[in-house]
């Protein structure tokens, strides 16, 4: 698929890449890249679109704008999730806390989020 290609380049932008994945927001994934094999996409996008979800409803109820981006911050890493065009579908990219440069995480994500939603079936 085209879009497990497209992430695949972006993953050797960002510094400490672990892993990244296109789901929809049904929790369904429909492309990943990860440096680990043993990492479950299937069942961390999942659970990490109600996360989003919960996040989108907040963000609602507080009357404060449309979503961006989603970034949370562990002691080891960062994951930063952003919706695509069409907020049907966003991507999700873990980092390496120690090795990832945040800004670099988020432009990158900006840029392959265009690209992605290019190929994005319709």
């Amino acid at each position: 698929m085209e879009a497990d290609n497209v992430l695949k380049e972006m993953s050797d932008q960002i510094e400490g890449f672990i892993t990244c994945a296109v789901v929809g927001m049904d929790g369904l994934s429909i492309a990943s890249f990860s440096r680990n094999k043993k990492t479950d996409t299937e069942a961390i996008s999942a659970q990490m679109t109600l996360l989003l979800k919960l996040v989108e409803t907040s963000v609602n109820k507080l009357g404060a704008g449309t979503i961006e981006d989603d970034l949370l911050t562990t002691e080891s890493a960062y994951v930063l999730m952003r919706f695509l065009k069409d907020r049907g579908f966003y991507m999700a990219i873990a980092a390496d806390r120690k090795t990832a440069k945040l800004g670099n995480m988020r432009l990158n994500s900006r840029i392959y989020a265009d690209r992605l939603a290019k190929v994005m079936p319709r």
